[in-house]
């Protein structure tokens, strides 16, 4: 299963993109501008991502947004997905 959110916001710049799944980061433009958050929101959706055997990537355009895209793996028919309490 894919899902791709997309903005048409200020963009994210190449340098700050290939960083922009690192916990803590922040881009150089939420510095300059005082916009609020300690950089945990994509790093903690790459880490669940991951958990579940999916993947997160971004594209941006600086000045024109940005496309995240979540893909996660879908069980196949059948296959049980309920999770079972141990013995």
């Amino acid at each position: 299963m894919t899902i791709a959110v997309i903005d048409r916001g200020v963009g994210i710049d190449a340098e700050d993109l290939t960083r922009a799944f690192e916990r803590f980061y922040r881009t150089r433009y939420a510095h300059d501008n005082a916009i609020q958050g300690v950089g945990l929101g994509l790093w903690l959706v790459k880490t669940i991502a991951e958990a579940h055997g999916g993947t997160i990537t971004a594209t941006s355009t600086p000045g024109e947004g940005s496309t995240f895209t979540l893909t996660l793996p879908v069980p196949s028919a059948g296959h049980d997905t309920e999770a079972k309490a141990p013995p």
